[in-house]
């Protein structure tokens, strides 16, 4: 039997066919792929059907859009088209990941009950529209740590992570309510790696990686959204407070404040500004920092202003 799902809630045809040949390239092919079409008007059915006698495929166009209502719904939806196997990768249909992700996998599920893996993880790659390498930051990644320790690396920069690099069990996901909803679902991939692996660890297969895609197309990709996006984490600071009995420890002062810096890196070097945006920023910091003091936001516009260097 296959323990491995891979789920691709599938809209744009630009990258799709670069996935695919990736899949089919796997070195372990020990895998059935489901595709969930979020009744996208690019059809990849003819795609697909190159691909029929390589992959293991079962294909299900949904007869509503849901991304562009919530895009944790439709991948929710699409972890719903999975049969009896264990494990589910969901890869966004632009990510390529190794050919060799598969195989790393199965190599490690010797160690699934020794140390309790809820999420096996890879480290990272950062492509353009073109497949070109973009960045290839090789962070200290440790084989085995639980939730607390790989999002306290998360917030200080010391670790990346987006949805295609993680492999959740399913019983896990599916018990802890799927993929935690937030605008855009920025954020949303985080939150659902941290709540799948309470109780247990999450596994990192250093010697495979995960190709993200920076295709201008994709969400990451836009600047003009960071209202929305900014809205999204002070959305997730909330969660994280209500939910500290997920980590094996209670987030210290620090946590917070790692969390609130990295957004207001977005703000500072990533996002379009705006007056709305700088107050929401306000909204984080209070949330994050406990305090109602608007002092620390002069600074920020000072640096946006070009007046105080970062």
């Amino acid at each position: 039997m296959n323990k491995l799902s891979i789920v691709i809630p599938y809209y744009k045809i630009s990258h799709f066919e670069a996935l695919l040949t990736a899949l089919a390239s796997q070195t372990h092919q020990n895998f059935n792929v489901y595709i969930g079409d979020d009744c996208s008007l690019e059809s990849p059915v003819e795609l697909i059907g190159n691909y029929k006698d390589k992959l293991n495929i079962e294909y299900k166009k949904f007869e509503q859009n849901m991304g562009g209502m919530s895009l944790t719904k439709q991948w929710d939806r699409c972890v719903e088209l999975i049969e009896d196997e264990e494990w589910v990768w969901v890869l966004p249909d632009d990510d390529v990941p190794s050919e060799n992700c598969v195989e790393e996998f199965y190599k490690a599920q010797a160690e699934v009950k020794k140390h309790d893996i809820k999420v096996f993880r890879f480290p990272i790659k950062i492509i353009d529209e073109n497949g070109e390498l973009i960045s290839d930051t090789q962070y200290d990644d440790p084989i085995i740590e639980n939730n607390y320790e790989f999002y306290s690396r998360i917030i200080r920069g010391t670790a990346s992570s987006s949805l295609g690099d993680n492999i959740f069990n399913r019983k896990s996901l599916v018990q802890t309510g799927g993929f935690v909803s937030f605008p855009k679902a920025w954020g949303s991939d985080h939150a659902t790696v941290l709540n799948a692996s309470v109780g247990g660890t999450l596994c990192c297969l250093n010697k495979a990686s995960l190709s993200f895609r920076m295709s201008g197309e994709n969400i990451s990709s836009d600047k003009s959204d960071g209202l929305i996006k900014l809205q999204a984490r002070i959305q997730f600071a909330q969660w994280l407070k209500s939910n500290e009995q997920i980590f094996p420890q209670k987030p210290d002062n620090d946590f917070y404040r790692y969390f609130y810096w990295k957004g207001e890196y977005y703000v500072l070097h990533e996002w379009d500004f705006s007056i709305p945006l700088l107050k929401a920023l306000y909204e984080l910091r209070k949330i994050c920092f406990d305090s109602s003091n608007v002092l620390p936001l002069m600074k920020v516009v000072l640096q946006k202003m070009g007046l105080l260097k970062t």
